[in-house]
């Protein structure tokens, strides 16, 4: 079986999305071999399909030489560069691979969405979102593989995944998950401790997944599990494999629910769908206010004019949007 390199370095989401190429590569007959920066290595801990080799993200240069060796060694047939940065451009020119591609980022495009959105002049671009998984899915034409219905899939072992929610007394079900967290204050929706306790008034278990930082603001909420900062990627997914549905921000614990089959609800405040991140119809829905000052950065940085109004969405909109998962699908 030929190898094919896939280079990914970061975000944590972005990293997960890689993953809608893992199955057409093995349909093919390729052998998938990932690179990605540490910790997201542990992600495909328990996925037969992909090989991954990490590396340091802070000595990246001073590791490039072992990792590059390494993979020559493997003798690959193809590198798809699905990040398109100078780290990665560096990767795929010492790889000694016949065929080598990069993916369309349509940066220029993403950022006129969100540069010529303060003059009200973007409308069509953001009926007609972008979306990273077609970007991906054109980088495997040139192994004549048809891209279709591309969508993030990791697998995970079903025994260690059971261990993992007995630990949490969660083996019997009916839990709801909330990834509470999101990099930047623009992307956090602040209502979610009210969104918990009326999901708990329908009878669900709520779960809360993140991190430290985020364990720190919701340390005081009761009656949940909360196990933000307390779990491994792997865990993480083990978690979001068996949740009924998933509300979180426009992050990277969302993709991996995707990654899980778990249907998201996902809150959008400054940044948008048309910025190329949002599930599909069939994975879920887009909560959002969709105001005309949205998107407002691609990332979501920065401070707001508007007291983050785009954030102000009554956590009962919240529920009601994402209950509908359930009955829908």
């Amino acid at each position: 079986m030929e190898r094919v390199v896939l280079v990914r370095f970061s975000s944590l989401g972005d990293v997960v999305l890689t993953s809608a190429l893992l199955e057409p590569l093995v349909k093919k007959g390729y052998r998938p071999l990932l690179v990605t920066y540490k910790p997201f290595e542990n992600l495909f801990k328990e996925d037969p399909r992909v090989e991954v080799i990490p590396i340091d993200r802070e000595d990246f240069f001073r590791n490039l030489k072992k990792v590059t060796e390494k993979i020559n060694s493997l003798k690959p047939f193809a590198v798809f560069d699905l990040h398109k940065n100078p780290k990665s451009r560096s990767l795929s020119f010492l790889l000694k691979a016949p065929l080598k591609v990069s993916y369309k980022k349509h940066s220029i495009k993403r950022r006129l969405c969100v540069f010529f959105n303060r003059f009200g002049i973007v409308d069509n671009l953001k009926r007609q979102p972008y979306n990273v998984l077609e970007s991906y899915g054109e980088t495997l034409k040139v192994l004549d593989i048809e891209p279709n219905r591309l969508r993030p899939k990791i697998e995970i072992d079903p025994k260690s995944a059971k261990k993992t929610l007995k630990k949490h007394g969660l083996e019997n079900g009916n839990y709801v998950v909330l990834g509470i967290g999101a990099r930047y204050v623009k992307k956090r929706y602040p209502f979610f401790e009210k969104v918990a306790n009326l999901l708990k008034e329908r009878g669900f278990e709520v779960v809360l997944v993140g991190d430290k930082k985020d364990f720190e603001l919701s340390k005081g909420w009761r009656g949940v599990v909360n196990l933000c900062g307390k779990l491994s990627l792997l865990e993480s997914l083990h978690i979001l494999s068996k949740a009924s549905f998933y509300i979180g921000n426009d992050s990277g614990a969302t993709h991996m629910a995707r990654a899980m089959g778990t249907k998201v609800a996902v809150i959008y405040g400054s940044t948008h769908p048309c910025l190329g991140f949002a599930p599909y119809p069939d994975e879920g829905v887009v909560i959002s206010k969709f105001l005309k000052c949205s998107p407002c950065d691609i990332h979501g940085k920065g401070g707001c004019k508007y007291n983050f109004e785009c954030l102000n969405i009554p956590p009962e909109r919240v529920v009601s949007k994402a209950l509908r998962l359930v009955k829908h699908f």
